[in-house]
């Protein structure tokens, strides 16, 4: 019996290993260097040999990603922040799984047609946390950037945004970068970059676009900009030296509301309106203006302006003779005229500059307001009401055309223009979408001004200042100014 016992457990065995034997064949010749249902870092590893588990483990993470920076591509190899896998370790503990008891369950459950138990090993890498941090410096260097400006269209006079500016964030770029590397699919980081984009862009994209506008007229230009809620202030050429023409005659208008209390007299009010509404800027009613200044002689009238001009530190502005007199004209050396950039051939007679006209109306305009350096320098003589009566005068300029042309009709605006044959000037108060602004522009050409240069170009500038205010305030913006054909 128990001979037979024995018989029956070798047949049995023998059975067995005649069933299996086939399946273990099948099963070990089809076996890799990594046991099935295991997996290094996620990935299914090939590979008859452990070297070739090894290699192909390096061949699925040493790989060079893209890294984006905005709309900069760059590649980045592994080699560059010695990133590495410890390939060898990870094949190691995967074959763990291929011995004992693991081997045994692993081969029955093939037997029986399960799948296999899953085991993944984490990946496993090293990489130089210093020349990753130096390599994303190197990059943020070349490819941050600071806002860029907006940009101006000639053509129609308006103005685009420009590029936000782009800051990158070290350490999250980092983060990103490495799970790049980790990653067998996706191959692809991007910079975390901070977005810095200007609330309300400066002045400084309208002094470009001022300047290309200035730079296609054929002659000599000199313009001054002052916004007067922050005395931000646009210079171009503005201390050059011009013919005063009528522009200086502000500086008499405001002697004489100095000299005199609201209401002022009639007879002021009757000269004071021929020099501003006049078609000429009657010169005339100029000088009886400077007559009551002198008190009864125009010449002194004439010294007062000059002394005020200069008292009040706009020392390129000066007033030597009456207007129209035969007299002859001193030479005044100013700062302006004595070594000048550009030769604009100034009358001897008056003489000022764009930006002591422009700084003199700002500081009509803040005296309005209550405030600025006319009411601190003159306060018996000066008071809100009286600049804001002068103010009223000069809006009633009938000249629509030079800087006014640029400007909305109903726009609040008061300047005070010249003409010479050789010279043009605009100086103008400007009620705009963001609050007042002073603008005025000089030009000369030899001989003779052209109109059809000049006034398209006045009316051009302060239709790029309008919109300017429209593009900031996110309203939109103007179209050009539309000119007469004179041909």
């Amino acid at each position: 019996m128990f001979r037979l016992l024995r018989w029956l457990i070798f047949l049995g065995l023998a059975a067995l290993v005649l069933f299996l034997g086939p399946y273990y064949i099948k099963y070990t010749r089809g076996r890799d260097a990594i046991p099935p249902g295991v997996t290094l870092g996620g990935m299914k590893i090939g590979g008859q040999t452990t070297e070739e588990a090894v290699a192909n483990l390096r061949a699925t993470y040493e790989r060079p990603i893209l890294v984006f920076h905005g709309d900069h591509r760059l590649v980045l190899k592994p080699e560059t922040i010695d990133f590495r896998v410890n390939a060898e370790e990870m094949v190691a503990q995967a074959q763990v799984y291929g011995r004992g008891w693991d081997a045994l369950w692993g081969f029955l459950f093939y037997v029986s047609g399960r799948p296999p138990v899953p085991h993944d090993i984490p990946l496993q890498y090293t990489y130089n946390r210093d020349k990753l941090a130096q390599w994303i410096k190197a990059q943020a260097k070349q490819y941050d950037h600071d806002p860029l400006p907006p940009t101006v269209n000639l053509e129609t006079l308006s103005f685009a945004k420009g590029r936000p500016g782009e800051r990158t964030e070290p350490g999250q770029t980092a983060i990103n970068i490495i799970q790049a590397f980790v990653d067998p699919y996706n191959r692809e980081a991007h910079f975390a970059l901070i977005v810095e984009e200007e609330e309300k862009p400066g002045f400084q994209a309208l002094e470009t676009a001022m300047r290309q506008r200035f730079e296609k007229f054929p002659g000599v230009y000199a313009s001054y900009f002052q916004f007067l809620p922050t005395g931000e202030e646009i210079d171009i050429d503005a201390d050059t030296a011009f013919s005063g023409m009528s522009t200086v005659k502000i500086g008499i208008l405001l002697l004489t509301y100095m000299d005199n209390d609201l209401p002022l007299p009639d007879n002021i009010t009757k000269w004071i309106s021929i020099t501003v509404t006049s078609p000429t800027a009657s010169n005339a009613a100029a000088n009886a203006l400077m007559f009551h200044l002198g008190n009864g002689d125009v010449m002194k009238g004439v010294h007062r302006v000059t002394q005020f001009y200069q008292d009040f530190g706009l020392k390129n502005t000066f007033i030597a003779v009456p207007y129209n007199s035969d007299i002859p004209p001193p030479i005044i050396r100013t700062p302006a005229n004595t070594h000048p950039q550009y030769h604009t051939n100034p009358d001897l007679a008056t003489q000022t500059t764009p930006r002591d006209m422009g700084v003199l109306l700002a500081e009509i305009g803040r005296c309005a307001e209550g405030k600025g350096a006319l009411l601190a320098a003159y306060p018996e003589k000066l008071s809100p009401a009286k600049c804001q009566d002068l103010i009223g005068w000069l809006e009633k300029n009938p000249l629509g055309y030079l800087i006014k042309y640029g400007v909305p009709k109903g726009t609040r605006i008061g300047h005070k223009h010249g003409y010479a044959p050789d010279t043009q000037g605009d100086v103008a108060i400007i009620y705009g979408p963001e609050g007042p602004y002073v603008l005025d522009i000089y030009v000369y050409q030899y001989g003779w001004v052209v109109w059809d240069m000049s006034n398209p170009l006045m009316a051009d500038i302060s239709r790029l200042v309008w919109n300017y205010f429209l593009f900031r305030t996110g309203q939109e913006q103007l179209p050009p100014p539309v000119y007469e054909d004179n041909s």
